[in-house]
């Protein structure tokens, strides 16, 4: 895998296609108003369009509430060239910068948009210069907290508008160099025929789609991805397509330099961005060009300067300047008090209570005669002696809460006065406690749209505990993935980057703290990646599973999971049992032969008769990849795939809102002998009746009371199903009872 994220400054003019031929170009000069309606652009995400894709003074205006996806054209344009290199172009000026870490807003697609590249993100976190933001550029990975997503080096500010010029070769062995997505940020004719650009590193991630037919250009933002307005999109084969839009214009200032005042010996930072191409920075000191020495001046050629140990005050500016002309800043006084001052604290760090695993910064700040330096203590709660924090040596000290981390903190600040004088802050204390339990119903309760995946709540830690539902872990060979129900409801837990060998076993009650995700109305805890038991607490273990629910075929066929009030949803991740089931190697009844694979995946199509077009069916997934979690109980490598089942039984999990699967956790769950006539027993003692009877592995089981023979009869417990024990106690016993087995 490419591990390059700087500037590639290297020129690959022969691999450039030199014939321009422009795909799709649009201005967006419409009515203010739903583009999605205009013939041309459309929502390919969610299924049920909200109609909120807005254009307004000729810009496709991207927010947190306008959450369609939209894709032009919606007839596919096609590179005819030959060439397999793709390049798109569009004007963007952020006016809100993201509060979270988010997705892509554009991206290249097929027509199908199931196949997307090039994908390109706004990070607002990695920036140099405070609130300013900077784009990224990845093959595949669809968040910028993915680490092979590569940043363009340039600082960029809200309010001014730049050219983004992007390009995704299909071809990632091109000798060029030029293979996967490339970004450039208001580039000249020269920087796209020498490729001073930045490139994306992920692309062995999913190499399996370079076959796409690139036919669709998309823009999305969802929740909290600030606001950002797109203008004159086009789409090309060859850097000639934008050369009219590649012409210098004179730099623009997008944010000035600010003066500071501080004692001597202390840092300071300017900070300048300007909008340009092929820009340009030089800083100036009393009118004096500045010079790099390494020590006390870095970055005098950038749009950050650093300035170390400064003695004396100066005036400040900086020069921005391309082929257009140049333009100078206002000047920014960085003051020096030359007073001898022992360290004081002009910011207190300040306490708190906080959930268990969530973010915590202690932040204290001196001021003083510098260089100040910095060291933060502890002292655990219950003990009697503060010690030094290992590497806490900056004004702020961050950490994941766990339980060992409450107790008392305090900021020790070392200034460079004669004697170097020692300030403490005041001494603050940090309780972690974990967050109220709460139901997996209400958790699901905070679900507000399942068309897409998305952090609920921001980010919010939950708490839940569940019973453990599936045996080994059902989808990957290297992450825990299991699913859980309260009796309330159902929910998946992820945990990426965790052994499958730490899967806690069916029947385990977990208490699970962590952030939630929804993937299209499958609510998912995910604890993320760490310690083994990070965030997953095992409280007991051999305790029965839920009831799984008889899956009522047609009705989830017309209400899936697509809404949050759908059959789909209230069943999504848990138990189900199909019953009299046809089994298919395709949707259009192909039969099925052979035995499951080993170390791989399958994946089968249920019919509840035999197979006729258009009737109904689910997704049987079955995950049989080797692992001591699943080896030991699922069973699966080398038996034969049943064409016909009495039985069916598995965690109900969601691939898509309209694509529902059934994930049976074992060869037993697969039911093809039908059960022979059994015997129950009942027996009282103290007017508690205690029945048992033969359970099967795999099976389910229903038990019926009644208070009179001839019935009516009531479903007094549902399908039994791990472990496969078959028992009930009925402790009521204000009549006398007359008891029915049956399976399900």
């Amino acid at each position: 895998m490419k591990k390059l994220a700087a500037l590639i400054l290297c020129s690959f003019l022969a691999a450039i296609s030199s014939q321009a031929v422009v795909l799709f170009q649009d201005d967006l000069n419409y009515a203010s108003g739903c583009i999605e309606t205009d013939g041309l652009w459309y929502a390919y995400s969610p299924t049920v369009p909200h109609q909120d894709a807005l254009v307004a003074n000729d810009l496709l205006i991207l927010n947190q509430v306008n959450y369609d996806a939209v894709a032009a054209p919606s007839t596919n344009f096609v590179n005819s060239t030959g060439g397999t290199i793709t390049y798109a172009s569009f004007t963007i000026n952020v006016s809100s910068l993201p509060t979270v870490d988010g997705g892509y807003f554009c991206v290249l697609q097929d027509s199908t948009s199931t196949n997307q590249v090039g994908r390109v993100f706004i990070d607002a976190k990695n920036t140099a210069a405070p609130g300013t933001y900077r784009l990224g550029i990845s093959d595949f990975a669809t968040s910028i907290t993915t680490a092979d997503t590569t940043n363009y080096p340039l600082d960029l500010a809200t309010g001014i508008t730049y050219q983004v010029v992007f390009s995704f070769d299909t071809d990632l062995t091109d000798p060029s160099g030029t293979g996967g997505g490339n970004l450039w940020i208001n580039p000249s004719m020269n920087d796209l025929v020498n490729l001073d650009s930045v490139y994306a590193t992920d692309s062995t991630t999913n190499a399996s789609q370079l076959d796409i037919n690139i036919s669709q250009i998309g823009f999305s933002q969802y929740a909290n991805q600030g606001v950002v307005a797109i203008g004159n999109v086009t789409v090309g084969t060859a850097p000639a397509d934008f050369g009219a839009e590649t012409i210098p214009q004179i730099p623009v200032m997008g944010v000035q330099p600010q003066g500071t005042t501080n004692y001597a010996g202390n840092n300071s930072t300017l900070y300048a961005v300007a909008s340009g191409i092929d820009e340009s920075y030089q800083w100036y000191s009393n009118g004096v060009e500045s010079v790099d020495n390494g020590v006390t001046v870095v970055g005098s050629a950038t749009n950050v300067l650093n300035l170390t140990n400064v003695q004396a005050t100066a005036a400040y500016y900086v020069v921005v300047s391309d082929l257009a002309g140049s333009v100078t800043s206002a000047v920014a006084v960085v003051g020096v008090d030359t007073t001898p001052t022992p360290p004081f604290f002009t910011i207190q760090p300040q306490g708190g209570t906080n959930s268990l695993l969530s973010p915590v910064t202690l932040t204290g700040l001196a001021s003083g005669t510098g260089p100040i330096t910095y060291q933060w203590y502890f002292e655990q709660s219950g003990g009697n002696t503060f010690s030094q924090i290992s590497g806490a040596t900056s004004p702020s000290y961050t950490f994941t809460a766990g339980y060992n981390n409450s107790g008392a903190y305090y900021l020790q600040a070392t200034g460079g006065d004669v004697g170097q004088p020692i300030t403490d802050s005041a001494t603050i204390n940090v309780v972690v406690i974990p967050p109220p339990l709460m139901s997996i119903a209400a958790l699901k309760s905070y679900i507000t749209n399942t068309d897409q995946a998305i952090t609920v709540n921001g980010g919010q830690i939950f708490n839940v505990q569940g019973v453990v539902t599936t045996i080994g872990d059902i989808y990957s060979s290297s992450t825990s993935e299991f699913f859980i129900s309260d009796g309330t409801g159902s929910c998946l837990v992820y945990r990426g980057g965790i052994s499958t060998t730490n899967t806690p076993p069916a029947g385990a009650l977990v208490n699970v703290i962590s952030p939630a995700q929804s993937y299209y109305g499958e609510i998912e805890m995910d604890p993320g990646s760490g310690a083994a038991t990070n965030g997953v607490y095992i409280l007991s273990t051999n305790n029965p599973l839920p009831a799984p629910f008889p899956l009522n075929l047609p009705l989830e066929a017309t209400n899936n999971s697509a809404a949050s009030n759908t059959y789909g949803f209230s069943i999504s991740c848990s138990l189900v049992t199909m019953t009299n089931v046809y089994l298919y190697s395709s949707t259009a009844g192909a039969a099925v032969t052979g035995n499951f694979p080993t170390n791989n995946s399958k994946e089968l199509y249920a019919f509840q008769q035999p197979y006729a077009a258009g009737e109904n069916y689910e997704i049987v997934y079955v995950y049989d990849y080797t692992n001591a979690a699943n080896l030991s109980n699922t069973n699966y490598f080398g038996k034969p795939i049943p064409s016909f089942c009495y039985e069916l039984t598995g965690a109900q999990a969601v691939y898509a809102p309209t694509t529902p699967r059934l994930i049976p956790s074992r060869y037993a769950d697969f039911v093809t002998t039908k059960l022979a006539s059994f015997a129950a027993g009942v027996a009282v003692s103290n007017g508690v009746a205690q029945v048992t009877w033969p359970a099967v592995t795999g099976s389910t089981y229903s038990l019926y009371s009644s208070t009179n023979l001839l019935g009516p009869w009531t479903q007094t417990f549902g399908l039994s199903y791990y472990p496969s024990i078959g028992a009930y106690t009925d402790t009521n016993a204000t009549a006398a009872k007359f008891y029915q087995i049956g399976t399900p």
